[in-house]
């Protein structure tokens, strides 16, 4: 009788563990204060959505649009008061609650990257005050192309291993028109794996960031 009552047990924790929803992906990974981003989570399990719940304030997730058990898309409005960085949520649907996941909120607008660009002379160009969601895949090197005049400072700091995805730990370089290093940063005091360098223009001319995981990995999570 103890045996039988121990696998029965056993069988509901299993059935409810078969049913609660699995987000293994959203994308973008975050977005501008004071903006509307229209943000896809997939996953597995993941019918009969009912709603995305935040632990902080700041963001509201609205009309939750079925697409498939594998993907779902939503809205995300983001306040003007919304505080800048991590912000927790989860997925609820009629059978139970997703894991933690995590949004980031910045204070610039979302840009996409764009292949290819991962050569020096094929780098994006990207305009100032900007944030690029983008992906290393591995052995993947990818170069950005900013405008600066002489004195104006130019500050890069990448989000990888706080997004709790891949244990990414990415690699930033600042370079001139012929190649040579302004500055560079693997990891940093401030935010251990992630980097962050900036470096005062030393001309007027055409820049670019060199971004890559520090062991040349990646995948198609390492975001």
């Amino acid at each position: 009788m103890k045996l039988s009552f121990h696998l029965f047990l056993f069988s509901l924790c299993s059935v409810a563990w078969c049913a609660e929803p699995l987000v293994n992906s959203v994308m973008p990974r975050g977005g501008k204060r004071d903006s509307v981003e229209t943000v896809v989570l997939k996953g597995n399990r993941l019918q009969n959505p009912e709603g995305i719940f935040f632990y902080t304030k700041g963001i509201a997730a609205t009309d939750l649009e079925f697409k498939s058990t594998r993907e779902i898309k939503a809205t995300f409005k983001i306040s003007k008061d919304a505080h800048l960085g991590q912000h927790e949520f989860r997925l609820r649907t009629r059978n139970g609650m997703s894991r933690l996941w995590t949004f980031w909120v910045g204070p610039f607008p979302n840009h996409k990257e764009e292949e290819p660009n991962s050569s020096f002379e094929e780098a994006q160009p990207v305009p100032n005050e900007i944030t690029v969601n983008g992906t290393v895949t591995n052995e993947d090197v990818d170069y950005f192309e900013i405008n600066a005049t002489k004195g104006q400072r130019i500050s890069v700091e990448i989000e990888a291993i706080r997004l709790s995805g891949a244990m990414f730990d990415p690699y930033v370089a600042i370079l001139d028109e012929k190649r040579f290093e302004l500055a560079s940063s693997d990891d940093s005091e401030l935010l251990l794996q992630d980097s962050t360098t900036s470096v005062l223009a030393p001309e007027d001319g055409i820049y670019r960031i060199e971004v890559r995981e520090s062991s040349y990995r990646g995948g198609s999570n390492f975001y």
